[in-house]
């Protein structure tokens, strides 16, 4: 699920509460460009770039203003991620302090990179401990 990086922060909130996530990848010009947490919009984040810039109020931020950039964001290998265990991967999360991992396809023919998913540490523990109560 993806955002406009133009589009403000609370109607990009608005999208995540919509759409039952709490985190968008964020594109420009067709390209994502970074990742947008409901954290990052609830936290300090908005308070901080307020303080830093000539905007005056919260309503006028922009995604693009307190995403985390591309290349600033984690990744792993999708042929990785296929020889991984789930509790494998919440230790990786939890050693890193990750809450978000985008999984990558590097596509060998064109030199392009494709985005196969994006995990999610909270909603991965929920998994993880759902499965736990059923065994």
């Amino acid at each position: 699920m993806t955002v406009d990086a133009e589009r403000q922060i609370d109607d990009a909130l608005d999208d995540m509460i919509r759409l039952g996530v709490r985190a968008l990848l964020v594109y420009q010009e067709q390209r994502i460009v970074g990742l947008i947490t409901s954290y990052d919009i609830q936290g300090e984040r908005p308070m901080q770039f307020l303080q830093q810039s000539n905007y005056s109020h919260h309503r006028d931020i922009r995604v693009a203003d307190i995403m985390t950039p591309w290349d600033a964001l984690a990744a792993l290998n999708w042929d990785t991620l296929q020889e991984m265990r789930a509790g494998d991967l919440l230790h990786l999360l939890e050693e890193a302090g990750l809450t978000h991992l985008i999984v990558v396809e590097v596509d060998r023919k064109n030199s392009s990179c494709i985005i196969r998913a994006l995990v999610s540490r909270a909603r991965l523990v929920r998994q993880l401990s759902g499965m736990r109560r059923t065994h």
